[in-house]
């Protein structure tokens, strides 16, 4: 059964209502059935049992044997036998006060708040029942309510993806990991997405329609739960009053956003672990027909690792197509007939760069088209975009980080060094030489304190060596530490980079591959206010690129490899 106004499924949902024994009055056979289709039935049970548990099912017979047994019931799923279990929260629930603090704090935007709250009391959005906590009562407003009603798309993502995170989940009810075959964790978020208020029976994605929201509706329609086609109370779909209380005479927004209640799609980039293979672009996949990978137990282990997206089928296909076969690019005259790829920018970039080839390309033609983009970056654990706000602001807080490590390592080397210099002069006796001895500096170029840490240990092992041999005492006059040493071509470089500060980078205490990727994708213009450690970072891996600008470019590709005899 589905909808002509949409292409999602009509999909049945039972929603049980457990009620403990305490409550119970009849004995089991004869009391009512709390199986309900209809989600508002279910919450007016709910409420009047307040340690009663409201779950959803797929399958009829397992919402009855909830409702019956409860915690003591095994269910069976597909030939799979494990328990659920029940268990109170053990935290305290939070007061009308506090739950209309925390609804202003959503009003206004304030994100780094909200996350401290409901951090600090899972029940800010885990409420009786294990359903989402009412932040307005009269009209039946959960969080996802208010953010949606108010246009703030970073806040709808935070409130879906804390309540579909299994672990605050667990942390909620006080459990180790999740006992049951239902995954509460998604249960939780199709609540969110699909519970409609008590005025208008809207869910928050006819509160973003209507209003004109749109990154508001690209973000709940991202979640595969999103029900598309839930009626209101006048039975309208939420393509049915898309801009009906905002912006009704700007056409394009009305058609963008009906475009995301279609069925959206994304293009991704499929690699193997330590890219074994070949990376490619996988087919367009949806949130209601996702990729089907690693059907092959036998074969390397094949990941999403970038894509682009949503956008309609009919541009996925395109997308994928441009993204995929590379412009032919007509020959100059005297280069001969046939069609050529030599000038295709696009393939030698794939060809080059092995590591973020096809990341790259694909960066570009998502900005042409205006889709969203996301690459995944392990040294951040994540899908980000670092050409958006967010995606800088996490690899600024990363290497806030790392200047943070790299400032205490430097605190401890100097005072290993001092120690190493001073054992050094006390048993080599060099006062009356001290003159001809290099003193370490009173304030240590951080650039080079590996250099010193090495010097100083080259003066232990040749002090040692003179003490051992006193035929030739007078040999330390002439020596001269390795420092001291004819200045290289790049001094001046090195001298600029040292005024700077310590050298950070991004793994490891010199430039990687990950370095010139992640330099790669970072937009042209960066505020040095808004973000000081990306702008400090990326001013030395200028300088790195210009003393060696060829560093893990590949030499130019042999031109007869694109030319046809």
């Amino acid at each position: 059964m589905s909808d002509k106004r949409s292409n999602l499924p009509i999909e049945t949902l039972y929603h049980a209502v457990y009620i403990p024994l305490e409550y119970r009055d009849l004995p089991n056979e004869d009391e009512p059935l709390h199986v309900y289709t209809e989600i508002q039935n279910a919450l007016e049970v709910i409420k009047t049992y307040k340690k009663g548990r409201l779950k959803s099912f797929k399958n009829y017979s397992d919402a009855v044997a909830f409702v019956k047994f409860g915690s003591k019931q095994l269910f069976c799923n597909h030939s799979t036998t494990t328990t659920t279990q029940e268990q109170s929260s053990n935290f305290k629930a939070p007061s009308a006060q506090e739950l209309t603090t925390l609804k202003r704090l959503i009003q206004s935007g304030d994100l780094e708040a909200v996350k401290k709250m409901v951090w600090e009391n899972p029940r800010y959005l885990i409420g009786n029942g294990d359903t989402p906590a009412l932040l307005q009562m009269g009209s039946r407003y959960n969080a996802l309510h208010i953010a949606a009603k108010m246009g703030m798309p970073e806040m709808c993502e935070f409130i879906l993806n804390t309540v579909g995170d299994p672990k605050f989940i667990q942390w909620h009810n006080g459990e180790d990991e999740c006992k049951s075959y239902l995954n509460p964790a998604q249960i939780m978020q199709d609540l969110y997405l699909n519970t409609p208020d008590k005025g208008l029976n809207e869910t928050p994605l006819h509160f973003a329609v209507k209003f004109g929201f749109k990154d508001v509706v690209r973000v709940l329609v991202s979640y595969s739960q999103c029900i598309k086609n839930l009626p209101n109370k006048y039975d309208q779909l939420p393509i049915d009053i898309i801009c009906s209380r905002k912006h009704q005479e700007n056409e394009a927004l009305k058609c963008e956003i009906r475009k995301l209640l279609e069925d959206q799609f994304y293009v991704p980039v499929l690699r193997t672990e330590g890219n074994t293979c070949q990376p490619i672009i996988g087919e367009p996949f949806s949130p209601t027909s996702p990729l089907n990978l690693n059907r092959d137990p036998i074969s390397p282990r094949v990941e999403v690792r970038a894509f682009a997206g949503p956008m309609t089928k009919t541009q996925a296909i395109e997308f994928r197509k441009k993204w995929k076969t590379p412009p032919r690019v007509i020959p100059k005259r005297g280069q001969g007939d046939a069609f050529g790829i030599m000038g295709s920018p696009n393939l030698i970039l794939r060809l080059q760069d092995t590591e973020k080839g096809l990341e790259r390309v694909g960066r570009d033609l998502a900005n042409e088209y205006q889709v969203s983009w996301k690459e995944y970056w392990p040294f951040l654990k994540d899908f980000v975009d670092f050409r958006t706000d967010e995606g800088l602001m996490k690899l600024e807080k990363y290497l806030e980080q790392r200047f943070k490590d790299n400032e205490e390592l430097l605190f401890y080397l100097t005072t290993l060094i001092n120690s190493v210099i001073t054992d050094v002069y006390e048993s080599a006796d060099c006062e009356e030489e001290s003159v001809n001895c290099q003193q370490m500096p009173k304030e240590m170029d951080t650039s080079n304190e590996m250099q010193y840490l090495s010097d100083g240990l080259n003066m232990c092992s040749l002090t040692t060596e003179i003490d051992n041999d006193e035929e030739d005492t007078d040999s330390i006059k002439f020596f001269t530490p390795p420092s001291t040493s004819e200045f290289p071509n790049n001094f001046d470089d090195d001298m600029q980079i040292a005024e700077e500060g310590l050298i950070t980078f991004i793994e490891k205490s010199s430039p990687t591959k990950v370095d010139y990727a992640v330099y790669n994708a970072l937009p042209p213009a960066i505020s040095a206010d808004t973000y000081p450690c990306i702008y400090r970072w990326r001013h030395d891996m200028k300088l790195v690129k210009k003393r060696d600008p060829y560093k893990f470019n590949m030499k130019p590709l042999r031109r007869k490899l694109f030319t046809n005899n």
